[in-house]
């Protein structure tokens, strides 16, 4: 009764975030896992010329710290556990997420971005969406 309850006082728009949420979330959250696990497979993958041969320069990969994928990883499962904490309409999970959210920014900065000296305009502006569309429903959380 309460989760069909939830379920129609819960906005469409929220709903379509939180599947967005939840798709992104989770496949980040395996295949960070992924990576981090077989990194040296991954690496010895990319270091075949198979990938250059079709035009796609994975250089950059093999940069990134180990660890950056199992932080990663670890903040993409705290934003889904926010994601699914909004979907039932608690306002824990926003904070959950939108803090999440800024950590991840925050680490693929200090691991990719910086040394690469670019900054992350698209991620900062995807995050900086979804986090402002979901604090417009933060009120009709408990």
């Amino acid at each position: 009764m309460q989760q069909n309850e939830n379920q129609s006082l819960r906005p469409g728009l929220l709903t379509f975030l939180c599947v967005l949420s939840f798709i992104g979330s989770g496949l980040a959250a395996v295949s960070n896992f992924f990576v981090y696990f077989n990194h040296t497979v991954v690496l010895e993958m990319i270091e075949q010329e198979s990938f250059e041969a079709m035009g796609f320069d994975f250089s950059l990969f093999g940069r990134i710290d180990r660890s950056y994928f199992l932080i990663s990883a670890f903040l993409q499962v705290i934003s889904f556990n926010g994601v699914r904490l909004m979907w039932n309409l608690r306002r824990t999970g926003f904070h959950l997420y939108a803090i999440s959210q800024l950590l991840m920014l925050i680490i693929s900065t200090i691991y990719i971005y910086k040394p690469e000296d670019v900054f992350p305009m698209f991620d900062l502006v995807l995050a900086t969406l979804f986090i402002l569309l979901y604090l417009r429903f933060r009120d009709r959380m408990n």
